[in-house]
């Protein structure tokens, strides 16, 4: 991990699910940041990862098609396995949601952490959890191979406009949709969205396409991640059982100026009252096209 941001957030986030798992933390690791997000533990194992940064497992089975909005409804209504694709595929996709958003995570910032031990219904939880360890050298494994790239975008900052001149005819099909995608405004982040993919194979092509000259950095355009203006909040428990894919409080107290110990080995900051959220806002991603900026706490570092 060459990008020395990167490293802190992923250290970061190693000693905070370190401190879970020696905990055996059943609950919910609340990591505020640009652009943040929740880690969902079962006995300190990782069920799933919410972010404005990713798509969830969810949104990765509607948007791309492979399930549609009734159908998905009536999942969340009822329980069971969503109709038209098997259960080894529906924990594919959880897996690949949760790598995902950890990567989204550590590609960012993260100023402090709180832990909630009361879990919340995830609609695709992963079960059983994803040990620590491989998720882990998972996420280090892809913030090396983005640092490697000759140019290496950020997923959340770079706002992101086609070339002109490029000929889609000639360009593969993902690299056309990127393209289409690609108006000066959205970032890797948002064109993942869109895309119903995940973020990490979509910034990885981007990152090749501007090093191709097929994409350009689009100038006078604030580099943040987009998406809901509205804090994050508790939500509040869904009619119907979550879909668990298998394999065959009261409020923290606030962190005061000054309360930090610059000299704990490791360091971890002290609580403070639990993020509010709105998951199901996180999940389905930006509804209208990228605009603003998500508000988010103030810190030492800023993102990549």
């Amino acid at each position: 991990m060459r990008d020395t941001r990167a490293r802190s957030s992923f250290g970061f986030l190693a000693r905070a699910l370190g401190a879970c798992r020696a905990d055996r933390t059943t609950g919910s690791l609340y990591l505020a940041g640009h652009p943040g997000g929740v880690v969902h533990l079962r006995e300190g194992a990782v069920a799933a990862v919410d972010s404005p940064g990713a798509p969830g497992a969810d949104a990765l089975l509607v948007r791309s098609g492979r399930i549609s909005e009734p159908d998905w409804s009536a999942v969340l209504r009822a329980g069971g396995v969503p109709r038209g694709i098997g259960r080894a595929a529906l924990r594919l996709v959880a897996t690949m949601a949760v790598q995902d958003g950890a990567f989204a995570i550590v590609a960012g910032t993260i100023d402090e952490y709180a832990v909630d031990p009361d879990p919340l219904d995830v609609p695709l939880p992963v079960s059983p959890g994803i040990e620590l360890d491989r998720l882990l050298a998972e996420t280090a494994r892809r913030l090396d191979a983005l640092a490697s790239l000759p140019t290496a975008v950020s997923p959340h900052r770079e706002r992101l406009a086609a070339v002109t001149g490029a000929e889609p005819a000639a360009l593969s099909t993902t690299r056309r949709a990127i393209i289409e995608g690609a108006d000066g405004r959205r970032s890797a982040r948002d064109i993942a969205f869109l895309l119903g993919r995940n973020v990490f194979p979509v910034t990885v092509e981007v990152s090749r396409m501007v090093g191709d000259g097929l994409l350009t950095i689009a100038d006078g355009v604030p580099g943040t991640t987009t998406g809901s203006l509205a804090p994050l909040r508790p939500r509040t428990p869904e009619t119907g059982a979550a879909v668990a894919v298998t394999d065959p409080k009261p409020p923290l107290p606030r962190r005061e100026p000054g309360a930090s110990r610059a000299g704990d080995d490791p360091p971890r900051p002290s609580g403070w009252q639990v993020l509010p959220r709105l998951l199901n806002r996180i999940r389905a991603g930006p509804a209208t096209a990228p605009r603003g900026d998500t508000p988010h706490r103030k810190g030492t570092t800023h993102g990549p």
